[in-house]
Formats: C-alpha cells, sequence, structure tokens
C-alpha cells in the first residue's frame, strides 16, 4: 500500500471514529434530537426544558418561565409537518448543545458520565474515584454557569438600557451554540451567550438524574450486581448539584451507593473496554421515551431500568425538572447579587422575554395641560382635555407596563394625578382666572415625576406631553429651554402641541384673558424636535382632531424605545401643522398621506426663520406616488419665508410620499456645509377631513398619474421661482416617464420649458 493510501486510510478511520463516537455520544444523553427509529430519540431534553420553563397560555413572562421565542432558543425545537415529527430537523438549543457536533460532542464531563461505583468487593473503581468523576462534572457544569452569568453583563448598557443588538432573536435568527474557542454566536449577542451557558449546564444537571440511579429503583426479583445497581429512589434534588457553589463536594452530600454509568462503544449491559465489568451507561439509562407538555408520557422504549421498574423513567424525567427550576431560581439571584437588584431584574427580563426593549421597563407618560387662560375659555379646555384623554386612550391599562400622571401649569405647576394606571387618570383642571404662562414649571415637573416613577430605569422609557394654547413670554423662554435640553439629556421625550387661541376667540379679546399666539418661530420647536419628539400646531379643531394628534405622536414613537417600532415616513393629518428640523446632519424627512378617490389636496411648506436668525439655507421637496416609486414634483427654495403650496387632485386612490431634504440640488454640497439648521413646517389641507381612510387604499398601476394633476401656487421668487408664475403637469394615460424632459424635476422658471402632453 501507497503511503499516500495509507494516509487516506487513516483520515477515513479518524472520520468514521469520529462519527462513531458523536453518534455513540448521542444516545448517551437524554434525548436532544427527534429520531425515534434509529437513534430512538424523542427530543427529550427540549420537552424537559419547555415543561420547566414554559409560560401558561397568552401569559407574559414573570421571570419564572421564557416567552415562545426565549424558549426555543434554550430549548430548541422539532419540526412538524402535517402534525407528524420530520426526524432530525429543528435546532437542538442551548440545553441539546453538548450534544452538537463541534466538531464532537463535549466529553463524559457534561453529562455526569463513568462516576460509577458498587460496594461489593474487587468493583473496578473505588468511592473515591467516582466521587472524584463526580467532581469533574460539577465542576465543569458550574464552568459554563459562570459563562452565562459573564455573558449577562453585555444585555444593559451604561445607562441600563437594554441593548437591542444583544437581545434580537427575528425569525430566522436563532442563536449560535458552540465551544467557546469556535464560537459560532456570528452576532455575538449576549442573550444566546448567557442562555448557552445556563443551557449547557441544564444539560448535565438533566443527564445526571438520567445517567444515576438517584431517583430510580433497582429490579426487586433480582440480586444486586453491576447488571442490577441498587436504585437510591429518593425524591428530592442532588444537593451537591449546586450551581453556586466553589470547591470540593461535602462528602455528605453524596449518598453511597450513589452511582451513574460507564459509558463505552458499545454501548451495552456488559460494558466494553474500560467500562467491561462495570455498571454501565446501558444498564442504567432512562434517556428516552415520549414526553408529553401537559407532562404526560407515552411509551417508554424496554432498556434493563425501565424494565426493572416501569416508573423510573417518569421519576428521572420530575426530578430533572424540578432541578432545572432550581437552577433557573439561582441563575436569577446570582444575576442579582453580581450586578445588582435593578440591573439583575432587567437582565431576567431581558433573557425571558421576546421584545424586551419593549416589555422588560415601564413606560411613563407625563400630560402637561395650560391653564394660564384661565376658565373663560371653555372651549379651549375641552379641546386641551380631548387631546390628552387621546393620548391616554393609547396606553395599555391595568395588566400593562404604562404609566401616566398629569400636571397642570400657569406661573407654577401642580400634580392633578401622580403617576399610576391609565385608565384612572383624571383630566379635570382647577378652576383659575389664568395668568402668565410658565412653560417651564409644567416641563419640570414633568421630568420630576417621570425620574421619581422609576429612578433607576427611566432613561429612554419617558415622555412628557406639553399641552398649551399659545408662546410664552421672551424672558421665560430660556428657563424653558434648560428643562428642554435636561430631558435630552436624561433620554426623556418632549411632545409639544400649541392650540392657536385665535380660532377660539375669532382674534377677539377675552375679558380677563391674556395670551400670545402660537408661534412656528419659537425657539423651543428645534429643542423639542431635538429630544425626539414633535412640534405640531392647530388652528382649528375638527371632530377627529385629537385621534390625529394621538397617532401623530405614537407614530413619531411616543418614547426613544418606541422607535423601532414607527413607520419610515411621518403620517400626517389635515387640521395640525408639523415643525421639523433639517440640518447637514440630519438631511432628510419623509412624510406620507393617504389620498382617496376624488380628494383635493393643498400641502404647504414653509421655511421658519427662527426668532433673531436669518434663514439662508436650501431646502427641497419632492412628491412621489409611492406604489409607482415615481416623482411627481421637484422644488427647491433658498432663503425665502413665504411658503410653498402644492395643489393635488387625485381621482384615484393612492399614497403620497413627501421628502423633504437640507440642500440645494443645484448647489456643490460643499457650499452647504457651513449654513444653519432649517426649521420647516408642513401642513395638508383637504376637501375630505373626516374621510374613511381605510377607502384610500394603495393603488398600483401606470394609469394613476394619468388621472391626477399638481400644480403649484403663484408665491414670492426663490432662487429657481419667478413671481406669479404657475405650473401644472397633466399626464395623459399614454404616460411614459422615460420620455419626459422637465419631470420629475420640474422648475417655473422664466423662460425654462414646460412639458406638454407628449412630453416635448
Amino acid at each position: 500500500m501507497s503511503e499516500a493510501a495509507g494516509h487516506r486510510r487513516d483520515a477515513m478511520a479518524f472520520l468514521i471514529g469520529i462519527l462513531l463516537t458523536s453518534w455513540a455520544a448521542l444516545a448517551a444523553a437524554f434525548g436532544t434530537i427527534n429520531e425515534p427509529i434509529f437513534v430512538g430519540q424523542h427530543n427529550e431534553h427540549e420537552m424537559i426544558t419547555r415543561l420547566s420553563f414554559q409560560c401558561e397560555s397568552g401569559k407574559r413572562s414573570d421571570g419564572s418561565c421564557f416567552e415562545p421565542r426565549s424558549l426555543d432558543q434554550l430549548a430548541g425545537y422539532h419540526r412538524v409537518v402535517m402534525g407528524v415529527a420530520i426526524p432530525g430537523a429543528g435546532f437542538n438549543g442551548a440545553v441539546g448543545s453538548p450534544d452538537t457536533f463541534d466538531p464532537v460532542p463535549e466529553g463524559p464531563e457534561a453529562h455526569c458520565d463513568n462516576a460509577d461505583f458498587l460496594d461489593v468487593p474487587g468493583y473496578p473503581q473505588t468511592r473515591e474515584e467516582a466521587t472524584a468523576k463526580l467532581q469533574a462534572c460539577v465542576d465543569h457544569l458550574r464552568s459554563r454557569f459562570r459563562q452565562g452569568l459573564k455573558e449577562a453583563g453585555r444585555l444593559l448598557d451604561e445607562r441600563r438600557r437594554i441593548r437591542q443588538d444583544m437581545v434580537q432573536l427575528s425569525t430566522p435568527y436563532d442563536c449560535g451554540f458552540a465551544f467557546p474557542a469556535l464560537q459560532g454566536e456570528g452576532f455575538g449577542r449576549s442573550k444566546c451567550g448567557a442562555i448557552e451557558g445556563f443551557g449547557r449546564a441544564l444539560h448535565g444537571v438533566q443527564d445526571f438524574y438520567a445517567h444515576s440511579n438517584w431517583a430510580d429503583m433497582a429490579d426487586p426479583t433480582r440480586p444486586i450486581s453491576a447488571s442490577n445497581p441498587p436504585g437510591l429512589g429518593l425524591n428530592g434534588t442532588a444537593p451537591f448539584l449546586d450551581m453556586r457553589a466553589n470547591g470540593p463536594i461535602s462528602p455528605d452530600q453524596i449518598p453511597h451507593n450513589l452511582t451513574t454509568g460507564c459509558f463505552s462503544i458499545p454501548d451495552n449491559l456488559g460494558g466494553a473496554g474500560d467500562c467491561q465489568g462495570r455498571i454501565t451507561h446501558y444498564g442504567l439509562s432512562k434517556d428516552t421515551g415520549i414526553i408529553n407538555l401537559d407532562g404526560t408520557f407515552g411509551e417508554v422504549p424496554c432498556y434493563p431500568r425501565s424494565e426493572a421498574a416501569s416508573e423510573n423513567f417518569q421519576r428521572a424525567v420530575q426530578a430533572a425538572i424540578q432541578h432545572s427550576r432550581d437552577a433557573w431560581r439561582e441563575f436569577r439571584e446570582e444575576l442579582r447579587l453580581r450586578y445588582g437588584t435593578v440591573s439583575g431584574n432587567l437582565m431576567i427580563c431581558a433573557l425571558t422575554r421576546d421584545d424586551p426593549v419593549r416589555d422588560c421597563r415601564k413606560r411613563t407618560v407625563v400630560l402637561a395641560l395650560d391653564k394660564s387662560v384661565g376658565d373663560a375659555l371653555g372651549h379651549f379646555r375641552l379641546l386641551e382635555g380631548r387631546l390628552a384623554r387621546a393620548i391616554n386612550s393609547q396606553l395599555t391599562g391595568m395588566h400593562g407596563l404604562d404609566r401616566v400622571a398629569v400636571v397642570e401649569f400657569h406661573e407654577s405647576a401642580r400634580l392633578l394625578y401622580p403617576m399610576g394606571y391609565p385608565n384612572h387618570a383624571t383630566f379635570d383642571l382647577s378652576s383659575s382666572p389664568g395668568g402668565p404662562r410658565h412653560i417651564a414649571s409644567g416641563l419640570e415637573l414633568g421630568i420630576a415625576e417621570t425620574i421619581y416613577a422609576q429612578p433607576e430605569t427611566y432613561t429612554d422609557r419617558g415622555a412628557v406631553v406639553l399641552i398649551t394654547a399659545g408662546a410664552e413670554a421672551s424672558e421665560s423662554a430660556e428657563e424653558t429651554l434648560t428643562q428642554l435640553q435636561r430631558a435630552r439629556e436624561e433620554g426623556i421625550r418632549v411632545h409639544l402641541v400649541c392650540i392657536n387661541m385665535a380660532a377660539f376667540t375669532g382674534d377677539h379679546a377675552v375679558d380677563g384673558v391674556e395670551w400670545s399666539e402660537c408661534s412656528q418661530n419659537n425657539v423651543l420647536v428645534p429643542a423639542v424636535i431635538k429630544t425626539g419628539g414633535i412640534a405640531a400646531f392647530i388652528d382649528e379643531e375638527g371632530t377627529r382632531t385629537p385621534a390625529f394628534f394621538a397617532n401623530l405622536v405614537m407614530d413619531r414613537g411616543l418614547t426613544a424605545t418606541d422607535d423601532e417600532d414607527v413607520r419610515e415616513d411621518t403620517r400626517v393629518y389635515p387640521g395640525i401643522t408639523l415643525a421639523d428640523v433639517l440640518s447637514p446632519d440630519d438631511p432628510a424627512k419623509s412624510f406620507s398621506y393617504p389620498v382617496s378617490a376624488g380628494e383635493n389636496l393643498n400641502i404647504t411648506v414653509g421655511s421658519v426663520a427662527l426668532v433673531g436668525q436669518g434663514s439662508e439655507s436650501c431646502f427641497t421637496v419632492t412628491l412621489w406616488n409611492k406604489g409607482l416609486g415615481i416623482k411627481i414634483a421637484t422644488h427647491t427654495r433658498c432663503g425665502n419665508l413665504d411658503p410653498l403650496s402644492l395643489v393635488y387632485d387625485a381621482l384615484t386612490p393612492l399614497e403620497l410620499i413627501l421628502e423633504v431634504e437640507y440642500g440645494d440640488a443645484l448647489a456643490a454640497e460643499d457650499i452647504l456645509l457651513h449654513r444653519e439648521e432649517i426649521v420647516f413646517t408642513l401642513a395638508v389641507n383637504t376637501s375630505m377631513p373626516d374621510k374613511d381612510e381605510a377607502a384610500a387604499s394603495e393603488t398600483t398601476g401606470s394609469r394613476i398619474l394619468s388621472t391626477s394633476t399638481a400644480a403649484v401656487l403663484p408665491g414670492a421668487a426663490t432662487s429657481i421661482m419667478q413671481d406669479g408664475l404657475t405650473t401644472a403637469f397633466h399626464r395623459p394615460s399614454s404616460f411614459d416617464p422615460s420620455t419626459m424632459c422637465a419631470v420629475p424635476n420640474v422648475f417655473a422658471a422664466a423662460g425654462a420649458g414646460v412639458c406638454n402632453a407628449t412630453g416635448q
């Protein structure tokens, strides 16, 4: 035989040896996979772990159980098609990872094998030697347990916020488990690492009861021997398997006749190799059997120990379930001891909840209501209350995590309803003759109430909604800006809505009421937006205005942790003007509106010069048909405070997207970098303010633009547009965007060409 052929033979023998060892090891523990025919397993580890940690149907985790996707990572899952489990298909989970090929399963210390002992003369292993094998197993499981505790340390950031990238389990991104030197967790997720460490420890704990005589009984019809070792029949769990302990096992914790089985290949009753003449894994095995998720049992294969006493498998499973729960309790206690109670509880929640960023901290909202107008304007008071109630209606009640407080303010602030359940909140302002408006007082009290509600975990889970009747005196604005900066630093989002009092007074003064009109050039606007909130202005009250306002707040994200659930485009609503900010660092904002058939829109976009500032920067407005992904119109404004108005008529329903971008499409990029931020406003007026929006569904097809018209209303001069000029785009049914000359970039400049019906 050639040397090369010899190398190939040796390599093949090595590979076959690995495979035989691997398959044999799979058969040497509570079952990991679902393969009843050849391997005889029914994913027993998975079922034991699910029975230990599944939450009651429809219930959220309280820390003692795991929600579905999180439990999948710990227990694994098997594939079922038409009610039939597919052999070998699925995911082993953390508890099955010691049996996973990476490149081979873990050794006997991961399964508590080879700690066999029989008190007869000449037995090959002494009690002390068997205890040393148990010690090796316990030390290994403790190291895995500590691995999980260490990995949990990356779940939170320095402000005790749960890190989204560390807990993400979106389907199909299951955790990857491997030996530390061969880590397969490609995303490096802390949740996966913590679950892996705990799951690997859990595997050995469960295997101990399957591989030992701790809970089982011997065959009473046969003499005690290596093939029928004594059964201890104990009902409790093994105290020496305390994952938190250190050092050697106390001798008084080891029953004298305790034994596990010696594992060999082949695994049989008589033993092979070093296991010959000893108590074998096969002789003690209670590894396989059908376990149902209601706690009942199906058929148990006829292994010697199951034939000795039919209930031995059930007793091993029940002990494994109890000890699994004990181990998780110990893991939770250690998290609290190692990281502190607050952080530990957050980590426990992060490991057991499927959406921990949202679910593990209370969401607190303070509704701050302006009472400076006094009692004379009852209609304003009613609208203010309706706006507050609309926000409150979006919060969860007695069984949720949301809490709300209500504050009233004018010269000073007062707490009307301390932080509590939303369904008990009161919005009845105290009687007041009116007085100066001091927004800072309401904001300061709102921040204080937010922090007091959960002093160590409020960051990014709090919001203050300011509902005011106008601008405050300039001498008070600086203090309000200070409070807004504080809110931003503390991770508390502020939303501002200003109700234009002219809508309720008809521009006529009301006796005893002093007020200043809402000002879109108020310096508070960009400060509010930089907290992550919205700045909105209500000029008229419609029947659906409160609901529209609440939707705006929720669409933007009530708190910072709600940002994962918000849509890419901010939905705009009729009757409410939005303000927003553009800058070189935040250069684009996108808005959407569902248009109904026959609806006429007037979209107004304006640039706002803040008090004491000019505005030389440019911004570009682009109108899109979302369904077709086609630009309808583009306009650029530079150094002009007169608003741009777009009229849009549609005979077919579609969704409009309006993008506002920082800069001038015709200017060099480096010219724009030194310019200041832009505050702009956006308002939509519609011929259908109370329409059924369900009817304004997205439509696709080339005929949409042939039934719509977009026009620019006359306005003051800009760098591109000229006074008094109007441009309209009419698209025929034969519209082909590839032949258009000036569309999608259409400018109404003097002497510029305008596309006609043929696109020339």
